[in-house]
């Protein structure tokens, strides 16, 4: 994800997806989300922050899901 706070995406699993952050992981029951920073990236004269969300578990879909919906925004 690209320009998405990280701390905001971590409130978000959570208080809203029950999990519990520990470092650069949040855990649930059945799926872990590791945070993995990427490389900015330079563009209109500004560098934009990457970020990568590793999904994992038996409920990784559903969490996956859940990350898609909470970071999805109008303009591409």
């Amino acid at each position: 994800m690209r320009n998405v706070d990280t701390a905001l995406i971590v409130g978000y699993l959570e208080r809203e997806f029950g999990g519990t952050a520990e470092g650069d992981t949040v855990r649930g029951e059945g799926w872990t989300v590791r945070i993995v920073p990427g490389e900015a990236v330079r563009a209109w004269g500004s560098r934009i922050p990457v970020v990568f969300y590793e999904v994992e578990g038996p409920r990784a879909a559903e969490a996956a899901a859940f990350l898609r919906r909470k970071t999805m925004r109008g303009g591409g």
